[in-house]
Parts: C-alpha cells; sequence; structure tokens
C-alpha cells in the first residue's frame, strides 16, 4: 500500500465508521418520508443459519437426498447436520460397504457446506460396519460449538433397543457441565429416544438439560412430529428420500430439510419442503391426534354375515368406524362393481360428530348360489377427510377388500385363558344391531352384551352373532381352564444373577441349546446380551435360575427379543417372541405361589440390532413392567 496522509487516514476511518453506523446501507433518498418500512436488519453477526437433513434410506428412493444437496446448494446455510440413517447397511460386506459408503459421500461432495455425520441403524448395523464408520470418520458420537451454540451429537446404536451405553451418557453429561453458558444447545441423535425405555439414561441426559435453553432432533420414524417436553422443543424428522407413503405434511410424511435460524431468542425453525415450505410446528401433538384418528380408521374392522350352508346366496358386511378427534370426520365408501353379488347400496357417505362412533352396513346378494371360496373379495374406494375449510387439506383415500365368507367374531374377555379361584366372561362387541348366541359346555344361554357369567370350573364357551335376516357369523370358542398354584421352591444360598450359557451360531431360527457345546458360561446380572457376548452377531444364551414372586397371584410374562426369545418357568412356554422356528406367543399366564420359581430363558441373535428384554403384570388391564434381572431372578452362590 502507498503511504497515505494523515488527512486521508482519517476520512477513510470517517467513512468505514459512517458503514458501521449505517449498517452498511448507502441510499440517496434524503426525504423525510421513506420507501421503505425500517431500518432494523437482520444481519448480527452472532445470529446464523444452518440445515437439518433426516433419513436417506429405510427403504431409498434413489435420487432424493441429490435433490435436496442441490437445494441446499441454492440457499447455502452455515452447515448441515444430519440424523442419521445416510447408506442402506445391514450387511457385513466390506466390499459393498465401502461402495455404499462412496455412493453417499459422491452426493455429498458436491455439498458447498460442511456437512456433519450421525450415525443411524442402517449405518452402524453391526460390529463391521461401527469399525468402517469409525476408520472413516472417528468418533460415533461427538460435540462442538459455533457462535456459542453448543451441539451434542449421539449415538443411538450404542446399546440394545435403541440406547446409550453407560460412557456415552456420561459423555453427554459431562460435556453440558463443561459449556455451563452455552446461547443454546442441540441435542441430536437417529432414534426419538425419550419414546423408549432407556433404563433411565436419557432422562438423567434430560436432568442436565433441565436449566439451560435446548432443543432435541432425531428421525428414524420417517414420520415428522413437533412436541413440547420438559418445557423445550423436540422434534421428529420426517425423511430426505427415506421410505415413506408420503401421505402429506398433515401425516408428517414429506421429504424435507429443516432451515434454523439461529437468534438471540433461540432458534427458528422451518421445514423446506422439497417441493414447498412448512412452519416447523405443520405436524404437531394436535395433528398427531387428528391423523391418529383417522389411520385407525383405515384399518376398517368389519363383520361379515352370510346365510348357513355351504353356499353363498346373502349376507350383510358391517364396516365401523370411531372417530376419537374433537373434529368432524366424513367417511366415502364406493364399492367397485362385482360380477356374482349385487351391493346396495354401492356407494355411502356419513359424518362423524367428534367422539361418535359409527356401523355401515352393505347388503349383498348372490346372482346364484355360489360356494364361498369361489367369490373373491369384495373391493372399494374410500376417501376419509376432516370437516371445515382448514382441513381440506388434512384426507386419506385409496382401496381396500375384503373375503366375502362369515367373519370370526373374537370378542372375549379376558384372553387369558387361565384361572385360579373364578373367572367373568364377557363377550362385548359394538354391533348392537345383532344378536349374541353363546353356549356354556355345549348348551345354549340367553346372554346380553355387558353381562358377565361368572366361572369356576374349567369351562368351554362358543358364541357367535346373528342379525334378524338369520344371516350368522362364523363361531368361536374359547375353553378357559382353572389352574392350580405352582409351589415355590427351597432353595439355599441365592443371590442376585442368572447363570448363562452363551452359544455361537449361524441359525434361521432359535435352536434347542441342549444339543450345541456352550463357548463360555458365566453368571449375569442384567439382561445386556451385548456385553456378555463375544461378538455381536450370530449367537444365543440360555439363562437359568430362579425367578422370584413378591406373593401369590395369576402372572403374566412377557419377552421381547431380537432376533428370537422364549422365557419358560416350570417348563410352561409363557412367551415367544420373533423367529423361534414356530408361532410366537404374545404372553401366557401362571398361577404361583410367593417364592422362588425354575425358569429358562433362551435367546439368539442373528444379525443386525440385539435386544433381550422382560416384563410382566398381574393383571390383563395392567400395564407391563419392566423386569432388571437383579431385581427378579436370582442363582444359588455357588455360580457366583
Amino acid at each position: 500500500m502507498k503511504n497515505l496522509t494523515l488527512s486521508a487516514i482519517l476520512v477513510i476511518s470517517a467513512i468505514s465508521f459512517t458503514w458501521a453506523q449505517q449498517d452498511y446501507f448507502i441510499t440517496d433518498v434524503e426525504t423525510e418520508r421513506k420507501p421503505w418500512t425500517n431500518l432494523d436488519f437482520y444481519n448480527d453477526p452472532a445470529n446464523f443459519q444452518f440445515a437439518l437433513v433426516s433419513d436417506n434410506t429405510g427403504g431409498s428412493r434413489q435420487g432424493v437426498f441429490a435433490k435436496g444437496v442441490e437445494k441446499l446448494n441454492m440457499m447455502l446455510p452455515e452447515f448441515v447436520l444430519s440424523v442419521g440413517d445416510l447408506i442402506q447397511g445391514y450387511t457385513q460386506d466390506t466390499v459393498r460397504i465401502r461402495e455404499e459408503w462412496e455412493e453417499f459421500n459422491q452426493i455429498i461432495r458436491n455439498l458447498k457446506v460442511p456437512f456433519f455425520y450421525l450415525p443411524g441403524n442402517h449405518d452402524i448395523t453391526n460390529l463391521v460396519m461401527q469399525k468402517e464408520w469409525e476408520k472413516r470418520y472417528g468418533r460415533r458420537y461427538y460435540s462442538f460449538t459455533y457462535k456459542g451454540v453448543l451441539f451434542i451429537i449421539l449415538d443411538s446404536n450404542d446399546d440394545d433397543h435403541h440406547n446409550l451405553t453407560e460412557d456415552q451418557t456420561n459423555f453427554a453429561i459431562e460435556t453440558l457441565e463443561a459449556h455451563p453458558d452455552a446461547r443454546w444447545t442441540f441435542v441430536l441423535m437417529h432414534h426419538p429416544i425419550w419414546k423408549y425405555d432407556t433404563g433411565g439414561r436419557f432422562e438423567s441426559i434430560e436432568a442436565a438439560l433441565k436449566n439451560r435453553k435446548h432443543t432435541v432432533i432425531a428421525g428414524h420414524e420417517h414420520r415428522y412430529q413437533y412436541i413440547e417436553r420438559n418445557e423445550s422443543n423436540y422434534y421428529v424428522l420426517g425423511t430426505t428420500g427415506g421410505g415413506s407413503r408420503l401421505r402429506g405434511h398433515r401425516f408428517g410424511e414429506f421429504d424435507h430439510i429443516v432451515w434454523v435460524t439461529m437468534t438471540d431468542d433461540g432458534p427458528v425453525m422451518a421445514n423446506l419442503r422439497l417441493d414447498g415450505i412448512l412452519s416447523h410446528d405443520i405436524a404437531n401433538a394436535s395433528t398427531a391426534k387428528l391423523a391418529e384418528s383417522m389411520l385407525q380408521n383405515t384399518n376398517f374392522r368389519h363383520l361379515v354375515l352370510t346365510n348357513k350352508g355351504a353356499h353363498f346366496t346373502d349376507g350383510t358386511a358391517y364396516l365401523q368406524f370411531s372417530n376419537k378427534a374433537e373434529v368432524p370426520l366424513k367417511i366415502n365408501i364406493t364399492f367397485h362393481h362385482h360380477h356374482q353379488v349385487n351391493i346396495t347400496p354401492p356407494q355411502q357417505e356419513i359424518t362423524l360428530a367428534p367422539r361418535e362412533d359409527s356401523v355401515l352396513e352393505i347388503e349383498m346378494k348372490a346372482h346364484e348360489k355360489m360356494e364361498f371360496s369361489d367369490l373373491g373379495y369384495l373391493k372399494y374406494y374410500w376417501r376419509l377427510g376432516y370437516k371445515g375449510e382448514e382441513f381440506k387439506d388434512f384426507y386419506l383415500d385409496g382401496n381396500a377388500d375384503f373375503s366375502i365368507e362369515p367373519g370370526y367374531p373374537d370378542y372375549f374377555k379376558p384372553q387369558t385363558l387361565q384361572f385360579i379361584e373364578s373367572a367373568q366372561i364377557t363377550f362385548d362387541h359394538p354391533l348392537s344391531q345383532l344378536k349374541t348366541v353363546i353356549a356354556v359346555n355345549g348348551q345354549q344361554q340367553d346372554l346380553k352384551t355387558g353381562d358377565r357369567p361368572t366361572i369356576s370350573s374349567t369351562t368351554s364357551i362358543q358364541a357367535f352373532l346373528q342379525n334378524d335376516k338369520n344371516q350368522t357369523s362364523a363361531s368361536v370358542t374359547k375353553k378357559y381352564e382353572k389352574v392350580s398354584y405352582h409351589k415355590a421352591l427351597k432353595v439355599k444360598r441365592v443371590v442376585p444373577g442368572l447363570a448363562y450359557a452363551y452359544f455361537e451360531g449361524r441359525w434361521e431360527a432359535l435352536p434347542d441349546f441342549d444339543g450345541i457345546k456352550a463357548v463360555k458360561q458365566g453368571v449375569a446380572s442384567d439382561f445386556s446380551v451385548t456385553d456378555l457376548a463375544v461378538r455381536k452377531d450370530n449367537f444365543g444364551m440360555r439363562f437359568t435360575g430362579y425367578i422370584e414372586v413378591p406373593e401369590d397371584g395369576m402372572y403374566h410374562f412377557r419377552i421381547l427379543a431380537d432376533d428370537a426369545g422364549i422365557i419358560k418357568i416350570h417348563e410352561n412356554i409363557l412367551s415367544r417372541n420373533g423367529v423361534t422356528g414356530a408361532e410366537n406367543i404374545e404372553y401366557s399366564a401362571i398361577a404361583l405361589k410367593a417364592g422362588l420359581h425354575p425358569v429358562e430363558i433362551d435367546f439368539m441373535e442373528q444379525e443386525g440390532n440385539e435386544r433381550l428384554r422382560l416384563y410382566y403384570r398381574r393383571n390383563e388391564a395392567d400395564g407391563w413392567i419392566f423386569m432388571e434381572l437383579n431385581d427378579f431372578f436370582r442363582t444359588t452362590d455357588r455360580n457366583k
């Protein structure tokens, strides 16, 4: 630079000062009245914009994520954050894993701003993929600050059943403690684990977040939702190319990127659909209730009654609808032409008031007698929508069908078929225009809806429904069995825990471990199978010992296993779940005296996520209670 005189320097300084005072705005308008509203330009250097992208896989639709990158390059945020599921994954083929990452990263190379990775279950499906991630990107969970804002990136694949390990939980809490003065805190993860049972781990992070301004963001569900929790905003993002039925923004099913502007008052978030712009609360707790009510009706609960005999001549279909929302729901049903059956009426439209239930009756008459197997399906077009101008875009439509044959009306309660002293049986159904015909141990009885006959011995009950045209449903038979208590065992010197044997192998279904040699054995203090296993995939376990029952009663048990599991007490299978090689049993009941009872739990892991969870309840109407191993299960001290 050439030498400048003092006067020249003063002139330049004055010009710079003037620019600063006027926010770099220069005009030739000198009149008192101005052709603009104000000069409060939104250009505080502390404010910034960044973007969020959601799931690319889990049913990836080719080209959508790349289209999102093109849109981001048009708007140029300061950086982009992801919530995971970037590649298809679910493989141990290292060549394929590298190819998938190269394909994805080729898209990201076109992005003109920094991109921050976060692992989803498709990205870290197994130990092989986890190592590939760490080789490419280093950390699976990490944090950074930008202009005084703290970002914590978590790996929700880090423990069984979409959870965080204790180490990662401590990392998050320690990071928060190390940044007490952050302007705002963002916590991002793939799974919305605030909806899951994390054993208190995520709740401890929330406790550390309690007195600071923060936002929590996840993906995984492919369905957008905004909720308020702990006086803060929580978001589950939709998709940026992942599998979606794309039923629209009212259902949270759309491809989008999220544009976030950080302000002094917190983040301002807007959903930029790849074909439009939506507000941050477009799908929220209120619309979620409306969507859920509408979606429940797409199950199209129905029951078909027909003439008796082997050949169909006539019948009636009853379609049941229920509006759980606080807005009137319009329902339109239009039946397609059927070559063998006349349908009356072929089209119906009703409006359900809030909290109203209704049943549509459809009469069917055959042109001539036909075997039921030759009738096929009755097909119809449907449209569901909420009434009101503000809900004109809130609707669903499609096609559905049902077979023309007597329906199976299983309305018995309780579902549990065992009882100790006595049981009250009901057969309540929503079709008040139909007569219930019940036979108890073969003897027909005149029972009305709502009657609760009490039985005190093993009893067989048969029921079917009949209308005033003498058309009937199929009959349902339940055998309720009176059972005796299983006596508790006297076992000395028991301690918390279960003995376990660990096996390795590739199985298509849960094997019989009796004929397999164990790789190792030990005593488990919890059901975290990843901590006990030598490898991450293709292994099995058998836990044995005793369950301690606090008081006499009927107990229900439920096992949730990925990929398969069985729980037995006194050799009775009480729950069977996953690829077991047999029909799954959701749960069954057993009568137990207070004390110790022999238990055996088998578990198998193939590939991908691994999980073993056990629950119990005392009554069918109660919620399930999670069972910590050390709280409920015992082994003898010689196994320690």
